[in-house]
């Protein structure tokens, strides 16, 4: 109970410091401005200026990651991606509880903040892609119908799940990242 009412504090205090703003790569090389991912109309959030930066660049670098969020951005969901422990030992998890909003409905990814910001960016895509596969059900409206959900659709072992996809989309995100990357060394290294 007392973590809940730090999570909620911690998301007052970032709504109120005010959210960056994001560059979109456009074509290598160049970046343009676009609205801020962390506006309040924003749909996914990062709890604390780490977290942000790292939904922005991730937001900016690949594709796919750019595609859950605006996918996201499609729905009624909020999903604030915040730092902490996930249980069962895993390192990035969605909750497993939903809370309503007035009409939307918030949902909670948690990540171990040890991740290397690679790693996180991964771990988030692979969340993201969770949150997608509840949030585009709008008669998911709980934490247990979630869990409805997911023994459903793809079984569930104790209160873990898994899916194909959103393994599928944490190895494509990391892909995009590490060719970025590269595309960035090979730009800096030409004369």
């Amino acid at each position: 109970m007392a973590h809940q009412g730090v999570w909620l504090a911690a998301v007052v205090v970032a709504g109120v410091m005010g959210w960056p703003s994001r560059a979109v790569a456009t074509e290598p090389g160049t970046v343009a401005a676009q609205p801020s991912l962390m506006a309040p109309h924003a749909r996914v959030r990062g709890v604390g200026p780490k977290l942000m930066a790292i939904i922005n660049e991730a937001t900016a670098r690949s594709t796919t990651f750019r595609g859950l969020v605006d996918q996201i951005n499609s729905t009624d969901g909020i999903v604030y991606v915040s730092e902490g422990q996930c249980k069962h030992g895993v390192r990035a998890c969605l909750s497993n509880t939903m809370t309503m909003a007035g009409p939307n409905r918030v949902l909670r990814i948690i990540v171990d903040p040890r991740k290397t910001e690679g790693e996180l960016m991964g771990s988030i895509g692979h969340e993201l892609q969770h949150a997608v596969e509840v949030l585009s059900h709008r008669n998911i409206r709980s934490g247990s119908e979630m869990t409805l959900f997911y023994i459903n659709s793809v079984g569930l072992s104790g209160d873990r799940f898994e899916t194909y996809a959103a393994i599928v989309t944490g190895n494509a995100v990391r892909t995009e990242l590490h060719e970025s990357a590269a595309a960035a060394r090979r730009e800096h290294q030409l004369p």
